[in-house]
C-alpha cells in the first residue's frame, strides 16, 4: 500500500495558500489532490502527492512557506492521537504515543524516542530519505512539533538543540524564531534533545481516561487502515480482552479467525510477538495508571487481566526494579494526587 498522511495535515498547508491570496483548490487538484477529501478528518493523500504539493509550495511562494504553515498546527490536525497528546501524563509519555501511532498522521516516516544519559532524543526519520522531502514540509514538521511540545510544558519552553537535514536557506532565522534554541543543518533526519526532567516532569493537565480513550480511537482506525499489519489487530484485540481475566494467546488468535502457530508466524514476520506485545502494552498501562493515582493498586492488576495482585507486583518489579508502592510513593509520581 502507498506510503500515505492524513488529509489534515494538508488542511495546513491549504490555509496557508489561501492566506496568501492563492487558488488553493487549482493548486490541489494540480497537485492530484481531492480538496473534498479535505472535508473527511480521516482521509489521506499519498505522500508521493503531498510532496508535488510541497514543492509546489516551496517553488512558488518562498522558503518561509512551511514555518508559516506549521504554525497553524492544531490538536485535531492529529485528530484522536491530538487529543491523546494533549491528555498525557507526561512530554516522555506523549512522546512514546508518536513512536507507537505515528502512523495514523504518516505511515512515510517512523518516530524513534531513546534515552541518552540525562538527555532525550526524538526523531523523526522517513522510510525512504528525508533529504528527499523539500525543505517546507520540513520546517513544517519541525515548527508543528515544537507547538505540541509547548502546549504541553508551556509557550516558554525551548529543547537543547533541533536537527533540520536541509541546509539552511533564506527561512533559516525565521525557523530558528520559531524554535527558540540552537538548529544543527544536516544529518537524515528531524531530531529534538530534551533533558531528562522535561521528559519525564510529571503532568497536572494528564487524564488518563481521555488518552486512553482516544489511543484506542487510533488504534481502531490503524486496524481498519492496515488490515495486513497483524501487529496492529493483535494490540486492538490485547487492549479489549485484557480485563476479562482470559488474556490468553488462543482467544487473541480465535478473535483474529486465525491458529495460534499461524499468528505466531505472522507476528514474527513483522517483528514482534504475542509475549512481547501483551508485556509492553501491560508495562506502559502500568506505569500510566500509577502516576495518574486514581485508582487501588489491586484494581490496576485487575484491568492489566492479572488474577492476582502478587502477579502484577512480581511484573512490576522486573519492568522497574520497585515494588507499584514504592513508584506510587517516589515525589515525582506522587505530586499527582
Amino acid at each position: 500500500m502507498a506510503e500515505s498522511t492524513l488529509s489534515s495535515w494538508a488542511l495546513l498547508v491549504w490555509d496557508e495558500l489561501s492566506a496568501r491570496g492563492l487558488d488553493a483548490d487549482r493548486i490541489f487538484r494540480e497537485a492530484g489532490l481531492d480538496p473534498s477529501s479535505l472535508r473527511n478528518t480521516v482521509a489521506r493523500y499519498s505522500i508521493q502527492q503531498m510532496q508535488t504539493l510541497w514543492q509546489w509550495a516551496h517553488a512558488n511562494t518562498g522558503d518561509d512557506f512551511g514555518v508559516c504553515a506549521g504554525k497553524r498546527w492544531s490538536p485535531m490536525t492529529f485528530h484522536a492521537l491530538g487529543l491523546a497528546w494533549l491528555a498525557s501524563a507526561s512530554l516522555g509519555e506523549a512522546l512514546y504515543r508518536m513512536t507507537r501511532y505515528g502512523k495514523f498522521v504518516n505511515d512515510g516516516v517512523c518516530y524513534e524516542l531513546s534515552s541518552e544519559g540525562l538527555q532525550y532524543r526524538f526523531s523523526i526519520r522517513a522510510v525512504d530519505t528525508l533529504g528527499e522531502r523539500s525543505p517546507p514540509s520540513v520546517d513544517a514538521s519541525i515548527v508543528a512539533l515544537l507547538k505540541m511540545i509547548r502546549m504541553l510544558l508551556g509557550e516558554n519552553y525551548s529543547p537543547i538543540e533541533v536537527q533540520c537535514p536541509h541546509p539552511p536557506n533564506a527561512a533559516s532565522l525565521l525557523l530558528e524564531q520559531q524554535v527558540r534554541c540552537p538548529i544543527t543543518f544536516g544529518g537524515d533526519a528531524v531530531e529534538v534533545l530534551f533533558h531528562r526532567p522535561d521528559i519525564e516532569k510529571v503532568l497536572l493537565t494528564g487524564n488518563t481516561e481521555l488518552s486512553l480513550a482516544n489511543e484506542q480511537i487510533v488504534v481502531q482506525h490503524l486496524s481498519d487502515l492496515a488490515q495486513s499489519d497483524l501487529t496492529t489487530q493483535v494490540e486492538l484485540e490485547i487492549t479489549k480482552q485484557m480485563p476479562s481475566g482470559q488474556l490468553k494467546e488462543d482467544n487473541i488468535a480465535r478473535a483474529l479467525n486465525l491458529s495460534r502457530r499461524s499468528m505466531q508466524r505472522h507476528l514474527a514476520d513483522e517483528g514482534t510477538s504475542f509475549a512481547q506485545l501483551l508485556e509492553t502494552k501491560r508495562r506502559r498501562l502500568a506505569e500510566t495508571y500509577l502516576r495518574n493515582g486514581a485508582l487501588a493498586i489491586s484494581e490496576i492488576a485487575y484491568l492489566l487481566g492479572y488474577s492476582e495482585q502478587a502477579n502484577f507486583t512480581r511484573a512490576f518489579k522486573r519492568w522497574f526494579g520497585e515494588s507499584p508502592t514504592q513508584f506510587r510513593q517516589m515525589p515525582d509520581n506522587a505530586e499527582k494526587r
